[in-house]
């Protein structure tokens, strides 16, 4: 009974909603939000393994802000908002 009683108190800890972070660390992550909101990103890999078979990648991210035309500036604010529960203290830069 214990162990069950436990397991539903971290089960209802892991739920809850974590509260505000920093506004430093909000900004830091909004910012990378706003890039995305500029253009798509993308990556593109070639390796060589021990048996010398080559291998290729390619990675292109589209983000929802980008594809609905989002002004960068409004989601990097909104974010952050979100995120610390006040405005940022320092403007966009990218």
């Amino acid at each position: 009974m214990m162990r069950i009683i436990l397991i539903l108190t971290l089960a209802t800890a892991a739920c809850t909603p974590r509260g505000p972070i920093p506004v430093e660390v909000a900004m830091a992550e909004c910012t990378e939000r706003a890039r995305a909101a500029i253009k798509p990103s993308g990556s593109v890999g070639i390796g060589v393994n021990s048996s010398g078979k080559v291998s290729t990648g390619l990675s292109i991210g589209l983000s929802s802000d980008f594809l609905t035309g989002r002004d960068p500036d409004e989601v990097y604010a909104t974010c952050v908002v979100k995120k610390s529960g006040v405005q940022p203290t320092k403007p966009l830069t990218l």
